[in-house]
């Protein structure tokens, strides 16, 4: 199964904070400072499937599994946990698990329809402010997360 969040732009914004030890979650963006300059150690990335559950808590992010009853997912839920981020002179080639795979082709040979997260909709108008354009770049970066990493 895959996970999802109930709230792209607070996941992207956790994302975002674990890949830079930046705050995104709390930081609130300003035309005349929309993202968050300073080092903060409130999201550290996390080591265990755990402590990842317990930080999507304290963004205010519930996860739910791919499984068309969207059950939310439990923090004693037993699933491992690893955390990869490469760097410009390292390339990481994620590939999807087998069966993650082979269950989301079955569903398309069924008739499922590809579901785009409701953001994409709002790309337009939010596009017009920085504020806007941050708030869009941390719903891409929680989706490119989860859908290309996950």
């Amino acid at each position: 199964m895959t996970i999802g969040p109930n709230d792209y732009p607070q996941w992207g914004k956790l994302v975002k904070s674990w890949a830079t030890g930046r705050n995104y979650v709390d930081y609130q963006g300003s035309e005349e400072n929309p993202v968050p300059t300073a080092p903060d150690n409130k999201f550290q990335k996390p080591r265990s499937f755990e402590e990842f559950w317990d930080q999507c808590q304290w963004a205010q992010v519930d996860l739910f599994f791919d499984d068309a009853n969207n059950t939310p997912v439990r923090r004693d839920v037993g699933i491992g946990l690893i955390v990869l981020q490469g760097d410009s002179d390292v390339f990481v080639l994620r590939l999807p698990p087998q069966e993650i795979l082979l269950e989301h082709e079955a569903r398309f040979l069924k008739g499922s329809t590809y579901q785009l997260p409701d953001f994409y909709a709002k790309i337009p108008e939010l596009m017009t402010t920085k504020v806007g354009r941050m708030t869009i770049h941390a719903e891409r970066v929680g989706e490119y997360t989860l859908n290309t990493c996950g």
